[in-house]
């Protein structure tokens, strides 16, 4: 199902101008055009504000949590949460003297019945392949505008500020949901305006549309102490996408790709997670979207193929492009406080931009498959085989799987060791008299949940010896055990190593030269020698379970 409207048709869009976030993008009129910032800047202190705060409603709004995959005969209904406030121009005085509404207030009532008659007007439009794409929450804005204006009671001579705000709290099953805000700012009508009757006129100066994505939790390993490179903790993810112009239910593939993009890293800094994730959604969500937006308006094929050469300043796009803003916490990690980070990233092509690059092939950009069947890794790089040079890329796909597979031994064998290693008596599962604690180290190592192969010590004819006198190890075993530890810790360090030389690759936005392909194939080299002397490793600490 495509989620992003055709722009190129506006039939279904109402026509008066102030219901139309999308016409005044692309105006003439850039400066009324905003970011959330901008707008809280340039708006007037709140003197009095009346609203209605989470009105429940049944939408139509595109897919929900569970329903990736839809189209105009099968979209979902789903719950709503619609949010109205508006910032009231002069206080309300006389109703507050008289206790009664007066002409300097609006009532609350009024608000909530243009929410609900907006919302029908909205769903009446009837679903139609066309009309299909623009079931979202960014129409069901323009048709809540629409009612507040023509009743007055968003209009510059009433108010210098509004906000709608819609929350569709099950369009996720990983977080609480996603919303979109639009606000927009008003002047007041001069006396020449007036005396000119226009006085129901919108005065509207400013505008902005932010989609969130709100708490998304996902469990990866991140984390610079030891023991957060062996467990997975859960990140919360809040995703911000200001100067948001897309229509349809584009939430829906941004979502897929922060939890995908989550789940399959394993970086220790939120630093550079956070940056990973919005490069990702840039490159396969949003420049996508821009893309089918701009080009009923730009010749697309006149245009090079190369990014930097594009004169960007001509087409539609930088009025497009959002800003997209990230922030993430570790909420595991310590028990008194939450840590965490925030970043923003301006995508505007411009040349002196740090994310000037990820525009890099823009025209051949599409958006993930609803919904993405394998990992995100492994479809970007089956789209984009050309930024590897002889299957490097399907190579790093790969070497990342073989880190990850390792990391369970890894994590296992120090415990295994110090199983083997224990006394009786110290043993964490307290074995009965008669059975030893010592286990079938391939079971462990395989990752077996149970363990069925306990040692009955009379069975073997040995003698069981009681507590007070437990079964030791030779000093050359201990020596073994001791080397074995030593090793195990030098294999760490050495693929942590090697990890972080893979990243350093693939985050370089350039092609692979030869000597980084032949590190690659050093690297997947030196793993598979890492994997025979864990091999030899395990016959040697079996030798001590079996005697």
């Amino acid at each position: 199902m495509e989620s992003q409207a055709n722009l190129s048709n506006t039939s279904t869009i109402p026509s008066e101008d102030h219901s139309s976030v999308l016409n005044m993008a692309y105006s003439s009129k850039s400066s009324a055009w905003m970011s959330s910032w901008e707008l809280s800047k340039a708006r007037e202190e709140p003197i009095a504000v009346i609203g209605v705060k989470d009105l429940q409603l049944q939408v139509v709004a595109g897919a929900d949590g569970w329903t990736g995959d839809w189209d105009e005969t099968t979209c979902p209904q789903q719950p709503a949460l619609v949010s109205v406030s508006v910032s009231l121009r002069r206080p309300f005085k006389k109703a507050s003297e008289d206790d009664d509404i007066a002409g300097d207030t609006i009532h609350y009532g009024l608000i909530k019945l243009a929410i609900i008659d907006g919302v029908r007007a909205y769903h009446a439009r009837g679903i139609t392949p066309d009309f299909a794409s623009e079931l979202s929450m960014k129409s069901i804005c323009i048709f809540i505008a629409s009612v507040l204006n023509r009743r007055s009671i968003a209009v510059g001579r009433n108010v210098n500020w509004s906000s709608i705000r819609i929350m569709l709290p099950k369009s996720s099953l990983r977080g609480a949901g996603a919303s979109l805000t639009a606000q927009m700012i008003y002047k007041e009508p001069s006396l020449k305006e007036q005396e000119a009757g226009a006085l129901h006129s919108l005065g509207l100066i400013g505008e902005s549309c932010t989609l969130r994505l709100h708490d998304l939790t996902v469990p990866t390993i991140i984390g610079l102490l030891p023991k957060e490179r062996t467990m997975k903790q859960n990140v919360v993810a809040n995703i911000e996408i200001d100067r948001w112009i897309g229509q349809g239910d584009l939430h829906w593939d941004m979502q897929q790709i922060v939890v995908k993009t989550i789940e399959e890293s394993s970086f220790k800094t939120l630093e550079a997670l956070a940056e990973h994730i919005s490069k990702n959604i840039i490159r396969h969500s949003l420049i996508p979207t821009m893309m089918k937006q701009a080009f009923t308006k730009d010749k697309w094929d006149e245009l090079t193929d190369d990014y930097i050469d594009v004169p960007w300043e001509e087409t539609h796009v930088p009025k497009l492009c959002p800003i997209v803003k990230i922030k993430l916490e570790k909420p595991s990690i310590y028990i008194d406080t939450t840590p965490g980070v925030e970043m923003s990233m301006d995508i505007r092509p411009l040349c002196d931009s740090p994310y000037f690059y990820l525009w890099e092939g823009y025209k051949r950009l599409r958006l993930c498959p609803r919904p993405l069947i394998g990992t995100l890794t492994d479809w970007i790089a089956q789209e984009h085989p050309e930024k590897s040079k002889d299957g490097t890329s399907s190579n790093l796909v790969g070497i990342n799987r073989k880190l990850d597979g390792f990391k369970p031994d890894l994590a296992k064998t120090p415990e295994n060791a110090k199983e083997i290693t224990a006394q009786p008596g110290e043993h964490p599962e307290n074995p009965k008299d008669g059975e030893s604690p010592r286990l079938d180290l391939n079971q462990k190592l395989d990752g077996s949940q149970t363990d069925t192969s306990k040692y009955n010590d009379m069975a073997e004819e040995t003698d069981v010896l009681p507590k007070e006198h437990p079964e030791t190890l030779k000093d050359g075993e201990s020596s073994i055990l001791r080397d074995f530890d030593r090793k195990l810790k030098t294999l760490q360090k050495n693929i942590a190593q090697l990890r972080k030389t893979t990243q350093e690759i693939m985050a370089a936005p350039k092609e692979l030269d030869d000597r980084e392909s032949s590190m690659l194939v050093e690297i997947g080299q030196k793993l598979d020698a890492f994997k025979k002397e864990f091999a030899d490793a395990q016959k040697v600490m079996q030798e001590f379970v079996v005697r």
